[in-house]
């Protein structure tokens, strides 16, 4: 898998959701680099609204972290959507949202929380069409417990793994772009009258744009495009290439700029349901609710949603149903006893 980012200002953001639908985030920030840490370098908003600790860690190599960590209280997740919206850190290219309900069920009571990114990319080329189900449950678990299974007893196996995904991620990717590209010149340039080639029969040109990419080392669009399109359309068309080349390598920017960060949920009651990653290791210390990494392919071509929902019990709903039950059997008895003939 391609992964782009690093290795300063390692981020964990913790959600403690409440049952009225406020949150409480804790934005936990490492930086081995220096004891200054930068706004427009923060992967997710903080400002000088939110109450913040510098601490420092030396570890037994007398290597030296300096930890920030950051909380704010929200009142609601549109006021977590506000702060998406102003963000001027490192992944404010991203559309993000939270989201918060609630469903009354008498005897429990439903929540759910989710984090949403929207794609980047237009075109529908999802991940699932170049991994195994095994392959992409591997590609979603969170950067450290990858890490751990690349430790782990089964590492031989999971490495070889890990090494098939780099590559086809890499097949996939590249797909992505070149699919982005045609979408691009279509839109722009598809009613030209001295356009000869059809959308779909460029898109069946995609494998020869995929095996160009791996055969050509120039950097030249000539070089890139004729061995496919051949040099008549190329040079027709040189103009328009060029100018969606430039649109597609603006939307590829967003990606390529994106910073990993790791996002925990955290639950009123008892989880139910959850698309993230849940620590069962009991000697576990280092989180108590969900898990997910934030990481650019997620999200490349398909929308990406984090989501949790969790059940708390309706206590005063089992005493009043008690109560009811009571009343109902007390009256039958009383009424049998009323009608019992003398």
């Amino acid at each position: 898998m391609i992964l782009f980012f690093s290795c300063d200002y390692e981020t964990h953001v913790i959600n403690t959701v409440h049952e009225d639908g406020s949150v409480t985030r804790k934005v936990v920030v490492k930086n081995e680099s220096h004891r200054t840490f930068e706004p427009d370098k923060f992967r997710v908003p903080i400002d000088s609204t939110w109450q913040t600790e510098i601490i420092i860690d030396v570890d037994e190599n007398n290597d030296t972290t300096w930890i920030l960590t950051a909380e704010k209280y929200f009142a609601s997740v549109e006021e977590i959507n506000a702060a998406y919206k102003t963000d001027s850190g490192s992944n404010r290219d991203l559309q993000r949202s939270a989201a918060f309900s609630k469903k009354f069920n008498w005897f429990t009571t439903i929540f759910r929380f989710s984090e949403t990114i929207e794609r980047i990319l237009t075109v529908t080329c999802p991940m699932s069409d170049f991994l195994t189900d095994e392959e992409l449950k591997f590609v979603y678990l969170p950067d450290k417990v990858r890490e751990d299974l690349k430790n782990g007893p089964d590492s031989i196996r999971i490495k070889e793994m890990a090494d098939t995904i780099e590559v086809k991620s890499e097949q996939w990717i590249w797909t992505t772009f070149a699919m982005q590209w045609i979408e691009i010149f279509y839109d722009l340039f598809g009613d030209d009258p001295e356009l000869r080639i059809d959308k779909e029969e460029m898109i069946s040109k995609v494998p020869q744009f995929i095996q160009q990419l791996s055969d050509e080392e120039g950097d030249s669009l000539a070089q890139f495009f004729i061995p496919v399109l051949g040099e008549e359309f190329y040079y027709t068309f040189e103009t328009e290439i060029d100018s969606s080349v430039s649109v597609l390598e603006d939307t590829i920017n967003i990606f390529l700029s994106v910073n990993n960060y790791d996002m925990e949920i955290r639950m009123p009651g008892r989880i139910i349901a959850s698309n993230g990653y849940a620590d069962t290791n009991p000697d576990s210390e280092e989180s108590i609710g969900i898990l997910w990494t934030v990481q650019g392919d997620y999200f490349l071509t398909e929308q990406y949603e984090m989501w949790v929902e969790s059940q708390v019990p309706n206590y005063w709903a089992w005493v009043v149903t008690a109560v009811f039950v009571l009343f109902v059997i007390t009256g039958l008895v009383v009424r049998s006893k009323k009608e019992r003939p003398e």
